[in-house]
């Protein structure tokens, strides 16, 4: 009898650290913040395209080597996608634990012409291509991951197509950095300049919660650090069970 309580100890031991060893699949209430983040910044950027009348009088302004109505196909095509961008968002968001859409009063800003928006339009989609490459690093379900992955790509190549038309000079050969990416505590802040959304935001969402430590992001790569008390921690912790 003995030996059967012994088995069914064993038995039950192996499924809770089997069980603590799988990996959450689903989105967590950690990606309920990551998912607000992601809505609030990509929904300024659709209310923004949404406040400029892409029509063939404006697309007619546009002064580079592609005929106005290739222009205004591609202007409608990235503006269609910016509403895309928010039905993926959504569509991740109600597997995610408590998730509410984010109660922004963004402040759109005028832009008085062509190039006004093209800089603008830049600006933002660099910014929002860096703020999810940013959120990656906050994720903890590959689902959330690869939304942001997708997210990415896309308004990457947004931010390439209307940069070549007010840049001269995209991928200079003295680069030493990647893709930008930028931590959400950036993207928050109120400046003007790539990178920052604060100023449009108004404080509407704030940063998540990094699930393991402080996330720093190099030119190349990004590593996480945590402090001296919670590695002592750790550390503590790890000790008291060899003891027993």
């Amino acid at each position: 009898m003995r030996f059967f309580s012994y088995l069914g100890s064993f038995i039950a031991t192996g499924a809770a650290l089997s069980s603590a060893a799988s990996p959450s699949c689903s989105p967590s209430s950690g990606d309920t913040q990551v998912l607000q983040f992601a809505w609030a910044i990509s929904e300024f950027v659709g209310q923004f395209y949404a406040s400029i009348p892409i029509n063939q009088t404006f697309a007619g302004g546009l002064q580079n080597s592609t005929s106005a109505k290739v222009a205004l196909a591609n202007l409608k095509g990235i503006e269609k996608k910016s509403n895309l961008t928010i039905q993926a968002i959504k569509q991740v968001s109600w597997k995610a634990p408590n998730f509410k859409k984010p109660s922004c009063k963004y402040t759109i800003p005028k832009a008085n012409s062509v190039l006004s928006f093209a800089r603008y339009a830049y600006q933002f989609e660099t910014t929002l291509s860096g703020a999810y490459i940013g959120l990656a690093g906050y994720t903890q379900s590959p689902e959330v991951s690869f939304l942001l992955a997708r997210l990415a790509a896309e308004h990457s190549a947004h931010a390439t197509w209307i940069g070549n038309r007010v840049n001269s000079t995209l991928f200079p050969t003295n680069s030493s950095s990647l893709f930008p990416a930028y931590l959400p505590t950036q993207v928050l802040k109120s400046k003007n300049e790539t990178g920052s959304l604060g100023r449009y935001l108004h404080g509407c969402v704030t940063a998540p919660s990094s699930p393991c430590g402080s996330l720093k992001i190099g030119p190349l790569d990004a590593n996480t650090t945590t402090s001296s008390a919670s590695a002592s921690s750790s550390t503590a912790k790890a000790s008291r069970r060899r003891l027993y």
